[in-house]
């Protein structure tokens, strides 16, 4: 049993790196345009053990994309007794700092955030696995808010703006440097943003709660 520990292990260690580094590499470069040749570079290791423990590039990206994090912060917002409002409020800025916060990004959220923008292979597992539960999960608090009588297409566009302003700030980033040199994602503009995010979108979602009404 100690042989057999001491031969596996290695191999183990290389496939934490390479998941590790695929998701440094996905997230900041995209699928299309990321390398097997940088990944292992940053893994340590030669190109071949990528074929070795994943099959493929495809394999490696569908190993790569857990979003239990995110997944996690959806359930331990429902199980507060907090108001929808402020259930709200805590999830945008908590959903942003996954997205933004330089010191201790996800890696998983940022690679969501870049399918959407340059779809690779892997999108239909990341729509299923991730952003399909998001919607459902922002659906249902955003109808604790609103109520039973706004229809179904409302609710749809509600979720969307929301979604929208947050991924905003994660596509945009170059394009906002440029135009605001200064401005860092640090966790005091996090939380700046994301208070005008929630704020700018429960005064949408009162309004279309009282124009059903």
């Amino acid at each position: 049993m100690i042989v057999k520990a001491e031969t596996t292990a290695p191999s183990e260690q290389t496939r934490a790196r390479l998941l590790d580094a695929a998701r440094e590499v996905f997230s900041q470069h995209g699928f299309q345009n990321a390398t097997v040749r940088e990944i292992c570079r940053r893994a340590k290791t030669n190109v071949a053990s990528v074929n070795y423990h994943f099959g493929s590039k495809d394999g490696l990206l569908a190993e790569a994309l857990n979003f239990a994090q995110l997944g996690a912060l959806q359930l331990a917002n429902v199980k507060t007794d907090e108001r929808p409002e402020a259930r709200l409020r805590s999830f945008i800025r908590d959903f942003m700092l996954m997205l933004l916060d330089e010191k201790t990004p996800s890696s998983q959220c940022q690679i969501m955030a870049r399918e959407l923008a340059d779809p690779s292979p892997a999108l239909d597992k990341i729509v299923r696995e991730a952003i399909a539960p998001l919607h459902k999960f922002l659906g249902e608090l955003v109808r604790e808010i609103v109520g039973d009588k706004t229809s179904e297409a409302e609710l749809r566009r509600c979720v969307h703006s929301i979604l929208g302003q947050c991924l905003f700030y994660r596509h945009s980033h170059p394009v906002l440097q440029r135009l605001h040199p200064k401005l860092r994602y640090d966790h005091q503009e996090i939380d700046a943003i994301a208070g005008h995010i929630a704020g700018f979108s429960l005064e949408g979602i009162k309004y279309l709660a009282k124009k059903s009404g």
